[in-house]
């Protein structure tokens, strides 16, 4: 068969060292086998044909039936529309899609000349730690450029985070010991 379909190959290595009077019940015996092999083989490709025929029934003659030839032409044309619909469809939901939101933009700033300090209080923290935190800047005469706090440990904790101009190293020493101080 030509397209390189596969056929079943049925040797019979019995037979070859046989005498000749057996050998032709064994070429028949074969040739019956390969016979209905290739029978059963065309029954299933024209069953599989004719199903690809039936999902095309617009693109093929009425006339007659369809050869196999004009069965696969036809699935090609049928997939290659669909393909180029595709295609369209895309474009079009790229063209009515709302406009993707903007991307926020990284904020950025960089200070030049300051300290940061990072302190943990530990829970329970007493009331008005953290002002007394920002208060030990302002008696040293730093100033706090910023200043965020968070809770660590699920509420826990207190993590206070400022960022102050430069100072001394004997200023932000008696800032440290001002803030261990605190509780």
């Amino acid at each position: 068969m030509a397209g390189g379909g596969w056929l079943p190959l049925d040797l019979s290595l019995a037979t070859a060292g046989t005498s000749s009077s057996s050998a032709p019940a064994a070429r028949e015996r074969r040739a019956g086998t390969t016979t209905t092999t290739r029978a059963q083989h065309r029954r299933t490709v024209s069953a599989l044909f004719a199903e690809l025929g039936a999902m095309l029934p617009d693109d093929l003659p009425t006339d007659r039936p369809a050869t196999q030839e004009e069965i696969v032409d036809a699935a090609a044309a049928r997939v290659r529309m669909l393909e180029e619909a595709a295609a369209v469809l895309e474009t079009y939901r790229a063209m009515c899609a709302p406009p993707p939101p903007p991307r926020a933009r990284a904020e950025v700033a960089v200070a030049v000349g300051t300290v940061c300090f990072a302190a943990r209080l530990p829970a329970p923290t007493p009331p008005g730690a953290l002002t007394r935190v920002l208060e030990a800047f302002h008696r040293r005469g730093v100033e706090v450029v910023l200043a965020t706090v968070a809770r660590h440990g699920h509420g826990r904790d207190a993590v206070v985070t400022v960022t102050a101009a430069a100072a001394p190293s004997e200023v932000l020493e008696l800032i440290r010991a001002d803030i261990a101080a605190i509780c």
